[in-house]
């Protein structure tokens, strides 16, 4: 209090500096959906155009997974190989060193041995840092529907849209959604070749090495010159280039081929309201303001199509835009806030029926948040849902310090001014330093006890974890704040603001020297009535403990990762049975789509579809609605379904709506099992047995192939005949050249067109039929023209369309969504006795992993159990040190499972009018209720020591423990419960995310409230508590400093 006294004005323009510089920090701190997730994974990428899956993995990625089986702390190493591409992902150990591991997979990537020179070296991805997150998607396409030009749309986005974007803060980088490399192509005529009698082989040689040389330098004279060898061509020179001299006739390129850029890969489908497009997305940075980082790409995006791409007839659009889904999730917050704020307000004055109290208590509020915004500007944290829902849930928290120091200063003051209206202002000063002594060490214990319960979230390792660092962040730094405000500002408030006469006063406690009013009087012995009934006591003590645990594991809802707030976006699956060509989904599906999708759209208004678009690949189509506001979509289900859909051949259909924290969040529900320990052929069987058993048996449920389980890519094997090979004289990989040649082509080098350089390859007309192929002549010296089909055997074939291997072991992969409503961790707990009972029965030798959401909820709960089960001996060991009574910090201890059966007898009532698992976040308001409900019985059992040190029997320093104490818990506990309330009540579909979490508080507030109190007037008034330590004055000024 000295310090208080002495400090005063400086401590109040302190206090005034801390409000205002809060507000402009706030002001100034990113806004984004979630905090930043980075996962320990880095993704690497390689490309190989024209080879089939079995040959890269084969020549790039058993190689190089074989390089980067070594790298230290990786826990898993998995590999989906298709034609033309490979996607490795590595995942590490919690905690690992991702900045050393990048540098490691950089390395070992850079020595894979024999790797094709033809051949980039993979692209690596850190997730770590948070790559794997999407900012926004965007389409680039034609004005006019009827005009298609692939070049002319990746120009435009290589020359204007992407640079423009990677000026804007924050923009990490770009993904394009299908290729869009080039390569150059001396595509030649067969039968041109057999006429001139060419060699293929002589040709490539040829025309390999168009590239300029040096070649050091020479001396002539006193100069000395450079040496360059001219070898790189235009592309009209390379027309000109002779190749053969046949009767005195020069044979040029331009005589056997032509030569064209063209895409290395086919143009997938990708259409914005039926117009051809290019497709791409937005990856953020670090700590991205992701509205404000939305609101700048709308300007470029503004400036490219009123500028550079209108000439072109080009424009850009956005195809997902989550900025008015964040706004409104931030708005909700923000606006529960307030709303609690005032509910709060509205309870202190019922109790306290003072304005100028209530706004005292009040100030706490600007002032604790103004400090948690400068730490969070301080530690580089965002304004988001999940801490602007610490901030809310922080408000009880925040009042609760000073209601109890307000609380305590009148009744001391009331109590003072009642005997003697002598020396007012040093009384005044007096009664303040003697409140503050009583309830500082209280106050102190209470405050650190819930700090430290949420320290534990600090260190959570997993992804899910790491959400609630921003929520732990936020509430310690609110409750450091509010023990800042209580112990320092709220005693110089009081001093300069109340004065003795102009407090209203409170109720008389019970004690020995005054006389309580009737209904205080009522009250309380309504809340101490075991104190007069021994048995009633015993058995209140003895059965609520193991009655509130096993009730709130028999309420428990069903687990499950993260809720599933809703978007206003429907999403329509149409998985085809076979992989098919470009050409064929465009002209069978995707148009077919399209067009009845604008032909609905002219003849219905009341659909309410803003926008749609679609995405195709080899293997099927995604179409999309995004409408005006909330529709009922299962009726837009059931119209894409039975209108656009519903006579499609050969494929499978299904429809789902968006939710809010799909990008933020991926695969929230989506869980896989993998199959391993045998060939390829036994993979797939037991695959296919499996996904047939989980079908009939859940039916509600999404279950489908995440590897392909049959083989349905086409192939033609070609078989050599090596006596015919050996008569010729050619070698088996002579003939493969020759077929390659034939087909995907021969790679020549790289080729500088002047700007970019090129891949470049020397390849035939691709042939329309097999037949053709294999009727084709090749030129062998002293043997003439040779038909294919005299050197080689030809087969059509089916093979697998694409390869996984997890850990350097082939294996296949079946996806799995629980039924819409149902809780991951419910169908979980159905899914693996089945599974395992199955496997067992009909495939004993092959084993089976999780991935995916039911791996991430087994490593969530573990992680969570230990951080539950840390807290709780954190708590023990610092009731010990604050009440120096073993005894005493169980009994505080033992308060708490009664307030957990409030919150989940809160989440059953909730969920007879909307469903509520229990999901991540919910849990963690458990955590939270532990710091909440601590701090109330805290008080009464420092509040009964103190009794029992001023010489009171056992019952009446029960009795003088809940007098006191009873006021400020009951306004704490109201403020914190009308704190909350908006966030369990909003019907808003983003309130979801935080729902639960505020349902637990408020229901185990509410039930504190109503029998924590009896509860530990019982379990006080045990013969056991008769003898606790004592506390001296001075031994609690010590701790309290």
């Amino acid at each position: 209090m000295n310090i208080s006294n002495r400090f005063a004005p400086f401590i109040l323009a302190c206090t005034l500096i801390i409000i205002a510089a809060g507000a402009i920090s706030g002001l100034g701190l990113p806004n984004s959906l979630l905090p930043d997730i980075s996962r320990p994974q880095i993704e690497l990428f390689s490309r190989w155009s024209g080879k089939t899956a079995t040959q890269i993995e084969q020549s790039l990625i058993a190689p190089l997974e074989q390089q980067l089986a070594g790298i230290a702390q990786m826990s898993e190493m998995r590999s989906e190989i298709r034609a033309d591409t490979a996607t490795t992902v590595l995942t590490f150990q919690p905690g690992a060193d991702m900045k050393q591991a990048y540098i490691d997979v950089l390395s070992a990537s850079s020595q894979v041995p024999n790797w094709p020179s033809q051949v980039p070296k993979p692209f690596i991805e850190d997730y770590s840092n948070g790559a794997s997150a999407t900012l926004a998607s965007f389409f680039v396409y034609h004005k006019d529907k009827s005009v298609s030009d692939p070049e002319a749309l990746i120009d435009a986005y290589k020359f204007y849209v992407e640079p423009a974007f990677a000026n804007i803060s924050g923009i990490a980088g770009a993904v394009v959604g299908t290729p869009i490399d080039r390569r150059v192509d001396i595509e030649f005529s067969p039968k041109l070749l057999a006429k001139y009698s060419l060699n293929q082989a002589d040709l490539i040689s040829k025309l390999s090495g168009f590239a300029d040389r040096s070649g050091g330098t020479l001396h002539f004279g006193a100069r000395e010159y450079d040496l360059q060898f001219k070898g790189q061509l235009s592309l009209e020179q390379l027309a000109q280039v002779a190749v053969a001299v046949k009767d005195q006739h020069i044979i040029r390129v331009r005589d056997i081929a032509t030569i064209e850029t063209r895409l290395a890969s086919d143009w997938g489908y990708f259409a914005l309201e039926g117009k051809r497009s290019l497709y791409f997305f937005l990856q953020p940075g670090n700590n991205i303001n992701a509205l404000e980082a939305i609101d700048t790409i709308k300007q470029v995006m503004k400036r490219l199509n009123d500028g550079p791409l209108k000439a072109s007839g080009i424009e850009i659009a956005i195809s997902r835009d989550d900025s008015v889904a964040i706004t409104n999730a931030l708005l909700l917050v923000y606006g529960s806030l307030v709303l609690g704020a005032v509910l709060a307000c509205g309870v202190l004055y019922y109790f306290l029926r003072h304005a100028r109290s209530v706004a005292l208590v009040f100030l706490s509020i600007p002032f604790c948040l103004a400090i948690v915004v400068l730490l969070m500007a301080l530690g580089d944290y965002s304004l988001n849902v999940i801490s602007l829902a610490g901030m809310a849930l922080s408000i009880g928290l925040i009042l609760d310090a000073a209601i109890i120091v307000v609380e305590t200063l009148n009744r001391i003051q009331n109590r003072t001014h009642s005997r003697d209206s002598v020396g007012e202002k040093h009384k005044n000063q007096k009664s303040i330093e003697q409140a503050m002594q009583e309830v500082r060490v209280a106050l102190f214990s209470s405050i650190l006890s819930s700090i430290i319960v949420f320290l534990p979230m600090l260190f959570m390792e997993s992804a899910e974890g790491r959400l609630f660092r921003d929520l732990a962040f936020t509430i310690s730094a609110a409750l450091a704040a509010s023990a800042l405000f209580a112990l320092l500002v709220l005693p110089i408030l009081y001093r300069r603001f109340l004065s003795p006469q102009e407090n209203d006063p409170v109720e008389p406690q019970v004690s020995m020297n005054s006389e309580p009013s009737e209904t205080s009087r009522k009250f309380s012995r309504l809340l101490v009535a075991p104190l007069f009934n021994r048995t009633a006591a015993i058995g209140l003590v003895v059965l609520a403990v193991p009655f509130a645990i096993a009730a709130s594991l028999w309420m428990r809802p069903p687990v499950d990762v993260l809720p599933d707030p809703k978007q206003n976006i429907l999403s329509g699956f149409v998985s085809f049975e076979d992989p098919l060509s470009v050409e064929t989904i465009e002209r069978e599906y995707a148009k077919v789509m399209v067009a009845r999708v604008e032909r609905q759209l002219e003849q219905r208004q009341d659909l309410g579809i803003r926008t749609h678009g679609m995405f195709c690949f080899p293997t099927g189509c995604q179409i999309y609605f995004y409408t005006d506001g909330e529709k009922a979509f299962p009726e837009l289900k059931t119209w894409l379904e039975s209108t656009i859909t519903h006579d499609l051949v050969g494929v499978q259909v299904f429809a789902v709506q968006g939710g809010l924290l799909r990008f933020a969040m991926p695969n929230s529900r989506v869980s896989q099992l993998d199959i391993l320990g045998a060939d390829m052929a036994s993979l797939q069987l037991a695959g296919r047995g499996l996904l047939d058993h989980l079908k009939k048996q859940y039916p509600a449920a999404r279950i489908e192939e995440g590897t392909p389980l049959e083989n349905r890519a086409t192939r033609v094997e070609f078989a050599p005949k090596q006596d015919q090979l050996i008569h010729l004289g050619i070698s088996p990989d002579e003939l493969n050249r020759h077929l390659l040649a034939l087909s995907g082509g021969v790679y020549l080098g790289d080729f500088y067109d002047g700007s970019n350089t090129l891949p470049f390859y020397f390849k035939g007309k691709e042939p329309k039929y097999l037949d053709e192929l294999l009727d084709t002549e090749i030129f062998i010296a002293s043997h003439g023209l040779i038909p294919l089909r005299q050197l080689t055997d030809a087969t059509i074939k089916l093979a697998p369309e694409s390869i996984f291997r997890v850990n350097r072991e082939l294996a296949t992969s079946i996806s799995v969504t629980p039924p819409e409503g149902q809780a991951m961790g419910e169908f979980v707990e159905q899914l693996r006795p089945d599974i395992a009972s199955y496997m067992s029965a009909h495939h004993p030798g092959l084993h089976l992993s999780y991935r995916g959401s039911a791996d991430k909820l087994a490593e969530f709960l573990e992680e969570f159990i230990q951080i539950f089960l840390a807290a709780l001996i954190i708590l023990a060991i610092l009731m010990y040190l604050s009440l120096r009574s073993w005894k005493l910090a169980a009994a505080v201890l033992l308060s708490m499972p009664l307030a957990i059966f409030g919150g989940m007898l809160n989440l059953k009532l909730l969920n007879l009018f909307v469903a509520q698992n229990l999901d991540i976040i919910t849990m963690i308001g458990f955590i939270i209720l532990m710091g909440l409900v601590i701090n109330n019985a805290i008080l009464l059992a420092s509040q009964y020591q103190q009794g029992l040190h001023q010489g009171l029997s056992q019952n009446e320093a029960v009795m003088e423990a809940i007098a006191t104490r009873k006021r400020a818990i009951y306004m704490s506990t109201g403020t914190s419960i009308l704190g909350m309330l908006p966030l369990m009540i909003s019907p808003a579909s983003s309130a979801e995310i935080y729902r639960g979490l505020a349902a637990v508080i408020c229901g185990g507030m509410i039930f504190s409230a109503l029998f924590s109190i009896s509860f530990m007037a019982a379990l006080l008034s045990l013969p056991m508590f008769n003898h606790v330590q004592k506390l001296a004055p001075d031994e609690q000024m010590s701790i309290a400093r």
